[in-house]
């Protein structure tokens, strides 16, 4: 189990295409994707992750993530505003996500949720509960 933000260190690997979070492997309540981090990262998914309240991305940060997986974070509360300037995203998947956290970034009755505008530009979307 990892309590301290990972992320500043595992950005930096200049050649990291695929990245797990699963399962209680990080255990810490603020994830942060900076600027020029994760280069070459092309696949990431975040399971499991019971404390994850809040997840920043910043601009520039993952320029080449093309899959995004987010399953049973159960209190993230929203999707990172820097995910909609990540042009390359072909596939976002939330599965087994609050409600709450569902409604902010899906279509509901015509309605875009507050995150929907984040990550409308991604061709594929599904969400799953």
């Amino acid at each position: 189990m990892i309590e301290e933000d990972p992320m500043e260190i595992l950005e930096k690997l200049p050649v990291l295409r695929l990245l797990y979070f699963c399962w209680d492997a990080y255990v810490g309540r603020e994830m942060v994707c900076r600027a020029t981090g994760f280069p070459q990262l092309r696949d990431l998914l975040l399971e499991g992750l019971p404390n994850l309240v809040e997840w920043r991305v910043e601009k520039g940060a993952m320029p080449n993530l093309l899959y995004l997986t987010i399953m049973k974070c159960s209190k993230l509360e929203m999707m990172p505003d820097g995910l909609k300037f990540i042009t390359t995203l072909k596939n976002l998947y939330i599965v087994g996500m609050p409600e709450e956290f569902e409604k902010r970034v899906g279509v509901v009755d015509g309605e875009e949720g507050e995150d929907y505008h984040k990550i409308k530009h991604i061709p594929f979307i599904r969400i799953e509960h």
